[in-house]
This record gives C-alpha cells, sequence and structure tokens, in this order.
C-alpha cells in the first residue's frame, strides 16, 4: 500500500492511500529521528533507490553505510521495506517442498537435518532470486517465489538434492524362474503323408474299379487314398 503525505494536525502526520482513505501518525521521538536522518541522507546526496538496489543486490546496510560514508542510522529509513522483501523471499523458499524420498518435505526442515545452523541471504539478479545457505557448506539455489520453484545452483546444492531425491526409495526384483520346456510331439508333414501313401498303394497291388457305364474307370474314394484300401480290398476281407 502506498501512502504519500497530506498535512500535519497538531501531534498527528495525517497520510493519505490510493482511494483516499485517511491515516493519523502520531509524531513521537521514533518519527523524529526518522525524519531527521532522511533529511540528512538526502543533504549527503545519498539516493534512496541507490541504497534499495545494492541491498536487493546481496550487500549488507553496514557496507553500504561505510561506502557511502554515513551511518547505518541515515539510511535504515530506506532499508526498511527492501529488507522486509528479503525475509519474505527467504521464508517462501525455506517452506517450499523438495523431494524428500517417497515423499515432499519443505527445504528449511531438510536443511536442519542436514546442515543445522546455516544462515541464509536472498539477492536479487537478473533472471530471479538467489537463495543462499551458509554452514558447514554452501549451497545455493535459483528460486521463483511465484511457481515456488527451486533450482540448485551449485555442486553442494546439487548433491543435496539428488541425495534426497533417492533416498528411502524401495525397489522390488522379481525371480524369473525357467520353466522346462515340454517336448512336443513331431506333427506330420505334408511329405510324410505322401510318403505313408505311397507306402501302402505299393504294398498292396492297386485294383482298379469295374469300369462304369460310360466305360471309364471310377475315381478311388478319399478312404482309399488316405488309408491305402479299396473296396474290392473290404470285400475280400469278408
Amino acid at each position: 500500500m502506498d501512502l504519500r503525505f497530506v498535512g500535519r494536525e497538531s501531534d498527528f502526520l495525517v497520510l493519505e492511500d490510493s482511494s483516499g482513505e485517511r491515516y493519523q501518525v502520531l509524531i513521537d521521538d521514533d518519527v523524529r529521528d526518522a525524519i531527521r536522518q532522511s533529511q540528512q541522507a538526502l543533504q549527503s546526496g545519498i539516493s534512496p533507490r541507490d541504497v534499495q538496489a545494492r541491498l536487493r543486490g546481496g550487500e549488507q546496510l553496514e557496507e553500504i553505510a561505510a561506502d557511502m560514508g554515513v551511518t547505518v542510522a541515515a539510511i535504515e529509513p530506506f532499508a526498511a521495506p527492501i529488507l522486509d522483501e528479503l525475509k519474505f523471499v527467504i521464508q517462501a523458499a525455506l517452506t517450499t517442498p523438495v523431494a524428500d524420498g517417497d515423499h515432499m518435505t519443505p527445504l528449511g526442515e531438510l536443511m536442519e537435518r542436514d546442515n543445522p545452523g546455516a544462515l541464509f541471504s536472498a539477492k536479487r539478479e537478473d533472471n530471479g532470486w538467489l537463495v543462499t545457505a551458509s554452514g558447514r557448506t554452501e549451497m545455493m539455489w535459483k528460486f521463483d517465489p511465484r511457481s515456488k520453484s527451486l533450482e540448485a545452483k551449485n555442486p553442494a546444492a546439487t548433491d543435496l538434492m539428488k541425495s534426497h531425491a533417492s533416498r528411502d526409495i524401495v525397489t522390488s526384483t522379481i525371480q524369473v524362474v525357467d520353466e522346462p520346456e515340454q517336448e512336443q510331439e513331431p506333427s506330420a508333414s505334408v511329405h510324410d503323408l505322401v510318403e505313408e501313401l505311397r507306402a501302402r498303394r505299393t504294398a498292396k497291388p492297386e485294383q482298379v474299379r469295374p469300369a462304369t457305364a460310360k466305360g471309364r474307370a471310377s475315381l478311388p474314394s478319399w478312404d482309399e487314398i488316405v488309408l491305402g484300401t479299396n473296396q474290392t480290398s473290404d470285400s475280400d476281407a469278408d
């Protein structure tokens, strides 16, 4: 919410938001000190935007003040909203769930187990936020607060994510039993059938049936072809 200064009423500052609603701020010692420090900072040529950009870039408040030749108190009013923004980004990153075996766990809980006591910081880069954990080892992640996505950016962070992504994953193996092959009876081929028919026909001379009325020999039946028999041999058997 953006507020603009409207005026002063007795011991109160009157502020107004974009919708026209007004607010009153008591002018106490803290407000007087903040106004005094802001005036000193402006008189010294300090740019509030420059202070905020350097804080987002990862510099510490003390470093910026020393570089500008002013006290920390002189630039604190400009730093307050950016410090709150950095805290928000870090908290959002620590609550982002990451793979932990067969379930998901917030990054902060994972770090408490693997790198307890680590200190976290955040800085703004051209392609997003970079969150850094400084402890036994330094780990860095690229973080997108909107999509709540983390991407490891150095080997230590990559190793952490990989080790937990594969932990507690149970793999099962299935034993394959070779079943003995059943012997199959060989099936008779057409060649074998033909040879058998020839053998039967040569064993008994073929007897031709009496001619038909038209003077032609009658054709053997299917049983005679397959079994090697004919009507004459059947009658002889009788």
